[in-house]
């Protein structure tokens, strides 16, 4: 019973602290917000580039190795056992252009049509899968040396490029978030440092009658609590929103979007829900700890 009371007590005097200054609560909760919408857009971001990496790896350790025309077939499989001579091909693969198109024509779906009539303007080719994608370029050099090989062609320059693009993010974005989530500290522990300043006398009195430090702080966790869920919440709820708002978009443009995969919407929520409001919850208690862990020696 008695725990239940010391509860309630901190409880009720958290939610008092929260509106005790209203102006400094508001300003901490939009700062919290503004931080974590931030933080929102560029998980969304990074998750999204490396959804499109893993579901395009296999793309990465592919080449296409486009053939002479009049190449028969004698010198075909003579340029195939040459291309598997060549250290750290996994995989060689003959394609040729009358199965192209079908595939082509199936990857186009119910514009398909579009095709029909139209001169296959396709080449024959092999598919060459390596070991490592960091070999690509040195595989290809060498490939074009064989007799027969004219062209090679892969993703790796992309792949590469959306790489150095998530890093980027990654990165920056870290040391971004880094400097706002220190921001935020600062603002919500003002924010409850003048309330503790109020509440000065009162504090040193109960430590003096016994009380511990758990009692003391508990109401001012529950103060910086309260405001790092609300600016999480409006977080969560902004993100979101912009990316239902984006993915509808994108439905709008299907056509031009194909094959470009989107994390849907119910997973990117359960991602922002659990680092926006752990990260927010987390830097509204923090910052009420540094706010009033001074205040504890008497």
């Amino acid at each position: 019973m008695k725990s239940v009371s010391k509860i309630l007590y901190s409880l009720k005097q958290g939610i008092k602290g929260v509106f005790h200054n209203k102006a400094m609560s508001f300003i901490s909760t939009i700062s919290v917000t503004a931080s974590l919408i931030i933080l929102g857009i560029l998980l969304t971001i990074v998750l999204n580039i490396n959804q499109f990496i893993k579901s395009t790896e296999d793309e990465i350790n592919e080449m296409r190795v486009s053939i002479e025309v009049d190449l028969d077939d004698d010198a075909r499989i003579d340029l195939k056992t040459k291309m598997n001579e060549i250290q750290g091909i996994k995989n060689i693969e003959f394609k040729t252009k009358e199965k192209s198109f079908v595939e082509m024509k199936k990857s186009w779906g119910e514009d398909a049509y579009l095709l029909d009539g139209v001169e296959n303007p396709l080449d024959d080719y092999y598919v060459v899968t390596i070991d490592n994608p960091q070999n690509i370029k040195s595989i290809s050099s060498k490939i074009l040396e064989l007799e027969g090989a004219i062209d090679v062609s892969y993703y790796q320059d992309i792949m590469q490029n959306f790489l150095n693009i998530s890093n980027t993010v990654t990165k920056f974005g870290g040391i971004l978030i880094i400097g706002l989530l220190i921001i935020c500290l600062v603002i919500i522990s003002n924010t409850i440092k003048s309330r503790v300043y109020s509440k000065k006398e009162e504090i040193q009195i109960i430590k003096y009658v016994g009380a511990s430090n758990i009692f003391v702080i508990s109401p001012f966790i529950v103060e910086g609590f309260i405001i790092g869920m609300m600016g999480s919440v409006l977080a969560v709820g902004t993100c979101i929103g912009m990316y239902g708002y984006i993915l509808d978009k994108i439905r709008e443009f299907a056509s031009s979007m194909m094959g470009i995969p989107v994390i849907p919407l119910a997973n990117i929520s359960t991602y922002l829900i659990a680092v926006l409001i752990i990260t927010g919850i987390g830097v509204g208690i923090l910052g009420s700890i540094v706010s009033v862990k001074k205040h504890l020696k008497v």
